[in-house]
């Protein structure tokens, strides 16, 4: 079979859509910004298309440009990964991976010890750790791996569950001491309550695991760190929802109380995401292999 040759010019178009800009990119290349737009006029004479919607203030893709984007930037991808696995094969693993994953006591105090060990075991291993929590774009963003929680909904990604906590919802006893009635979940929308990003707490009565009763949340007070939320609840604010690692022992010890005993709240899942397009390389996928190797025990 016949293949027509690739045109040259696409590590210099990549760069072009995603800096928007060709003086930006030229200066990266060490070229000049009339070098750079010959090398991307001649890339469109050869594919046939215009690639870019040109101003003097803004470069933009046109929308044969995003496609071509799109699966030039997943070849190239592909290909990186296939060099480092080769190189890999035959070496220690070495290299950068970058994680973004969900913080607080979480990240801190449960995925962090285990990134530590996986360093540990590949001494010439980096890893970059951010904790934003805003959900990132993983692909645009460029990390090798997410850690998330709750459901997947991009089909474009991978989510491999890492393990599984059981939520609850809790209150101090001062704070029950005084507030209205509280015998179903409805009664909810009389009471103070403490949320993180979740829009609606789900329950099951604890004799039917597939009746759910959604309930829409108006928050008092709002915070995705799950500490601020247990402190506020130990404070007497009003009722929150966390997830087991953060009030098992507070249960335990009676700071806080189990409210709504009667009803389960939906587990929380933690999940390992990566783009299903993208192949791991092999330092990537020893850390994907490790870490559902180490919350399975």
């Amino acid at each position: 079979m016949n293949r027509t040759a690739l045109p040259s010019g696409i590590s210099e178009f990549l760069l072009v859509a995603e800096l928007s800009s060709f003086t930006l990119a030229a200066e990266q290349m060490g070229l000049s910004r009339a070098r750079m737009s010959q090398i991307i006029r001649q890339l469109e004479q050869n594919v046939g298309v215009q690639l870019f919607h040109r101003s003097t203030r803004v470069v933009s893709l046109t929308s044969a440009g995003e496609s071509f984007y799109q699966q030039c930037r997943q070849g190239i991808d592909q290909l990186h990964y296939a060099i480092e696995n080769t190189q890999e094969m035959h070496t220690n693993l070495t290299g950068l991976i970058r994680i973004n994953s969900v913080g607080g006591l979480f990240g801190e105090q449960i995925l962090a010890p285990k990134l530590a060990t996986f360093m540990r075991k590949h001494p010439k291993i980096r890893i970059e750790l951010d904790f934003s929590s805003v959900r990132e774009d993983v692909i645009e963003a460029k990390f090798d791996v997410v850690v998330r929680m709750g459901k997947l909904e991009d089909s474009s990604l991978v989510g491999r569950p890492l393990t599984h906590y059981q939520n609850y919802l809790v209150a101090s006893s001062d704070y029950l001491r005084h507030a209205p009635k509280l015998d179903h979940p409805k009664d909810l929308y009389n009471h103070t309550l403490i949320n993180g990003s979740v829009k609606k707490w789900s329950f099951y009565p604890q004799d039917n695991d597939k009746k759910v009763l959604d309930i829409p949340i108006q928050a008092s007070f709002q915070c995705n760190n799950g500490h601020v939320s247990r402190q506020f609840a130990l404070k007497g604010v009003g009722i929150t929802r966390q997830p087991s690692y953060y009030v098992e022992q507070d249960l335990q010890e009676g700071r806080l109380i189990q409210v709504l005993p009667q009803w389960k709240l939906a587990e929380s899942t933690a999940h390992l995401v990566y783009p299903k397009a993208r192949h791991p390389n092999a330092r990537v996928k020893a850390l994907i292999d490790y870490l559902l190797e180490a919350f399975s025990t």
